[in-house]
C-alpha cells in the first residue's frame, strides 16, 4: 500500500516536470509577438491639400496661372500724415473803411463751405452815414478822405509787393533752370531740382496774390469816387481774390464794422499739402526724394493710385514725440482732402532685398491667419502650399518663405479651390 503511493505521487511529479518545460515556451512566444505600442504613418500635409479636376471644371473655373518670381524689392513703411493748406493758398479779406454789411445785389452771405470763383462779390460795405441822412455831412466826407488815403497807402504796399514778387519769381526761375541743367549734366541731385521748383511755385503763388490785391485796391479806390447824383454812396463790393471755398464768415448782414476788420476767410484747396511725421532715428531709412504713395489708414490701396511729390517746406519737428516731419504735395480734386484729415502714407525705404514675388490675388488666408498658395503640380492637379507675406506692394505680395522660383501657382480660380477643397463649392 504504501510502495504504490510512493510511485502515484512520483508519477504525478515526474508529469508535472515534464510539463513545464511546455508551458515556458509558450508564453516566450506570445511575449515576443504583442508591442506595447503601434504607430501608423499619417499622410503629410500636400497629400491631403492636392485637388485633381475634370475637364470640364477646370474649363468653367477660368483658372489662370502666373509663375513665382525672385528679384530685388523696396521695403515700404506706412506711416499717418496729415492733409494741410499749402503756404499762400489762404486769403484773408478785411474791410478798408467803416460802414455797414449789406449783400452783394440779391445774393445772401455765402455761408463757410461754399465754393467761391475767383473775382466773386461775397458782400457789400456800405460806407458809414449819419443816422439822419443818407447824405454825407462833412466830417463824414472828412472820413471818406481818410480811407481814400488808407486805400492809396496800401495800394502803394501792393504794388512793391508785386514788384517784389516779379523779383522773387525771376530769381526762382534762375536758380530752378540752374539746378536742372546740373541735374542734366549729372553735376547736381534731384532734391536741388525739387527744392528749387517748389520756391518757384511759392514765389509764383505769392506773385499772383500780390497781383490780385493791388487790383481789388484800385477798383475800390475807383469806388469811392463813384457817387450818385444825390450825393449818396455806393456800396463797395467785397470780392474773392483767389477761388476756393469760403472758410470762415466772421461778420453778418447789418452789422456795422469798423475800418481793416475781418470780413471773411478764403482757402483754395486744389493742391495740398501732406504732413508726415517721422521718428528721427527712421529718417535715414526713408528715401526723401522719392515719392510717397497715398493709403488708407488701414493700410488699404485707394480707388485710385495717388503719389505725393516730395516739397521743400519749412523744417518742422516735435521734441515731445521725437519725429521730424516730410512734407508732401498731392493734387486734391478726386480726394478731396479737408484740413486737418489724416491720411496713410507709404514712404520708401533705402532698405533692398531679395524676395519671392506673386501676384497678390493668388494668396488665400485661413480662419487661422495662415497664407497659402495653389501650385499647379500636375494636368489639373492642383496642391496648396503654405506661404509666409512679408508685406503687398500694389497688386504684388511679397514672401519670406513660400514655392520654389518658377512654380506655376493659381491666380483667378484660387478662391474657388480653396472652397471646393473645403465643401463650400460646388
Amino acid at each position: 500500500m504504501k510502495h504504490s503511493h510512493r510511485i502515484l505521487i512520483f508519477a504525478t511529479f515526474a508529469i508535472s516536470v515534464g510539463l513545464l518545460p511546455g508551458c515556458q515556451k509558450v508564453d516566450k512566444s506570445k511575449s515576443e509577438s504583442v508591442k506595447p505600442a503601434k504607430v501608423e504613418k499619417l499622410p503629410v500635409e500636400t497629400d491631403l491639400a492636392t485637388i485633381t479636376l475634370t475637364e470640364d471644371a477646370n474649363r468653367r473655373l477660368g483658372i489662370t496661372t502666373a509663375a513665382i518670381a525672385k528679384r530685388e524689392v523696396t521695403r515700404r513703411r506706412t506711416l499717418g500724415g496729415q492733409a494741410i493748406v499749402p503756404i499762400g493758398k489762404t486769403i484773408v479779406v478785411s474791410s478798408p473803411l467803416a460802414g455797414i454789411v449789406t449783400r452783394s445785389g440779391d445774393q445772401a452771405i455765402p455761408p463757410p463751405g461754399t465754393r467761391v470763383a475767383v473775382g466773386t462779390p461775397l458782400l457789400s460795405i456800405k460806407p458809414l452815414l449819419s443816422a439822419e441822412r443818407d447824405v454825407m455831412t462833412p466830417a463824414e466826407q472828412v472820413q471818406l478822405v481818410g480811407a481814400r488815403a488808407n486805400l492809396m497807402a496800401a495800394q502803394t504796399v501792393a504794388a512793391g509787393d508785386v514788384d517784389r514778387g516779379n523779383a522773387e519769381v525771376e530769381g526762382a526761375q534762375i536758380a530752378f533752370d540752374r539746378a536742372s541743367k546740373l541735374f542734366a549734366d549729372r553735376a547736381g541731385a534731384r532734391r536741388a531740382v525739387d527744392d528749387a521748383e517748389a520756391q518757384l511755385n511759392i514765389a509764383k503763388s505769392n506773385l499772383a496774390a500780390a497781383k490780385e490785391r493791388e487790383k481789388q485796391l484800385k477798383e475800390l479806390l475807383k469806388m469811392l469816387d463813384v457817387q450818385s447824383p444825390d450825393g449818396e454812396v455806393t456800396p463797395l463790393p467785397m470780392t474773392t481774390p483767389i477761388g476756393g471755398l469760403v472758410n470762415r464768415v466772421d461778420i453778418s448782414e447789418g452789422q456795422t464794422v469798423a475800418s481793416g476788420t475781418v470780413l471773411f476767410e478764403v482757402v483754395n484747396l486744389d493742391t495740398i499739402w501732406i504732413r508726415v511725421p517721422v521718428f528721427v532715428d527712421m529718417l535715414a531709412e526713408i528715401q526723401q526724394d522719392e515719392p510717397a504713395k497715398l493709403v488708407s489708414l488701414s493700410g488699404d490701396t485707394l480707388p485710385h493710385d495717388v503719389m505725393a511729390k516730395p516739397i521743400a517746406a519749412p523744417p518742422t519737428a516735435d521734441a515731445m514725440s521725437s519725429s521730424a516731419d516730410l512734407y508732401f504735395e498731392v493734387d486734391n480734386s478726386k480726394l478731396a482732402l479737408r484740413p486737418g484729415q489724416r491720411i496713410g502714407v507709404e514712404l520708401p525705404t533705402s532698405k533692398k532685398a531679395s524676395s519671392l514675388v506673386v501676384p497678390n490675388a493668388a494668396i488665400l488666408f485661413d480662419i487661422y491667419g495662415g497664407g497659402w498658395v495653389y501650385a499647379k503640380t500636375g494636368e489639373r492637379e492642383y496642391t496648396r502650399n503654405r506661404v509666409s507675406v512679408q508685406f503687398v506692394d500694389g497688386d504684388e505680395a511679397m514672401l519670406a518663405a513660400g514655392p520654389e522660383v518658377g512654380t506655376q501657382v493659381v491666380v483667378d480660380g484660387a478662391a474657388e479651390l480653396f472652397g471646393t477643397e473645403f465643401g463650400a463649392g460646388k
